[in-house]
């Protein structure tokens, strides 16, 4: 089967999935986004409401971040690719006293996540990259055994799971949530590591 097509079986194996997930709410799904095969795959953890909407993952507020240092590194986004850990929107849908209800994100759930890890491996064999940008805590530990993003980001590994070099960075909303300098520089110095680990490998 060629590349096309087997993007297009990966495509039906998730729409199938999602269309029948009757477990938790969820708002909309997509699929990965970028050229296939490609050097650089950057792995986050699901797809938000613009995402969804666009149906192209970090294309948010977390997705002008994720610009933003790709070109301070000068890496195109053409030439890369964008997947996600969980391809459906995990949604929270909450009722206010006056009967109007809102709805957001919600971190998908171990269950959620093991749902799409034979696809998700199935693309990563697909894209065939050198090296995997994992962002944020979920990525990281469906790929590599690392317990947790704050003790091995900015850090090339090898995962013997996928049989590739993963180089775990914090995910780009991240920066909404801490605007600490120290938080912000940190995150900096890991983009130039990056730099660093893509012209070694």
């Amino acid at each position: 089967m060629d590349i096309e097509n087997q993007l297009i079986s990966i495509e039906e194996e998730i729409k199938n999935i999602c269309e029948n997930y009757t477990d938790d709410n969820i708002g909309g799904w997509i699929t990965g986004h970028g050229s296939v095969p490609c050097d650089i795959l950057f792995i986050g953890e699901a797809p938000g409401k613009t995402e969804v909407e666009e149906k192209t993952p970090f294309v948010g507020m977390a997705g002008k971040n994720f610009e933003h240092y790709l070109n301070l590194i000068n890496i195109k986004r053409e030439n890369i690719r964008v997947t996600n850990t969980c391809y459906f929107r995990p949604i929270k849908i909450k009722e206010s006293a006056n009967g109007r209800s809102s709805i957001s994100n919600r971190t998908p759930k171990t269950s959620e996540i093991s749902l799409f890890k034979d696809i998700l491996y199935k693309e990563i064999n697909l894209v065939d990259p050198k090296i995997i940008i994992t962002l944020g805590n979920i990525p990281l530990k469906t790929l590599t055994d690392c317990k947790s993003i704050g003790e091995c980001h900015g850090k090339i590994i090898f995962s013997k799971k996928v049989n590739r070099y993963v180089f775990p960075m914090y995910h780009p909303s991240s920066l909404t949530y801490n605007r600490s300098e120290d938080f912000k520089q940190k995150y900096i110095e890991d983009w130039y590591k990056l730099k660093e680990a893509l012209e070694t490998i």
